[in-house]
């Protein structure tokens, strides 16, 4: 018998929050259904619920409990409007490849 758990690489932030809600240094909560792993103490890239790239940020704790996983997260950089642009249309592009997009 399994355990079914979803690895994580992005990390998507409160439905309905933009980028500019986010300030780099800054410690955030977020809670995401499910039981999630997320890779600690390294940069990951943050999005939104469109797939819309907001910067970089490391998890530093991640806690399951009641089939929810809370992360807390630092911001470590936000992109200028160029680089979510360019960002979110890449990955678009390739994740339409493997299916994550359709």
């Amino acid at each position: 018998m399994g355990y079914m758990a979803e690895l994580n690489t992005l990390l998507r932030v409160s439905k309905g929050t933009t980028y500019k809600d986010y300030e780099v240094g800054k410690i955030y909560t977020v809670t995401a259904p499910r039981e999630r792993f997320f890779p600690l103490h390294i940069a990951i890239l943050m999005i939104d619920e469109n797939w819309q790239f907001f910067g970089y940020c490391v998890v530093h704790s991640s806690e399951i409990k009641n089939q929810q996983t809370v992360l807390s997260f630092e911001v470590l950089s936000l992109f200028t409007p160029e680089e979510r642009d360019i960002y979110t249309k890449r990955f678009a592009e390739v994740a339409k490849k493997t299916g994550e997009l359709k």
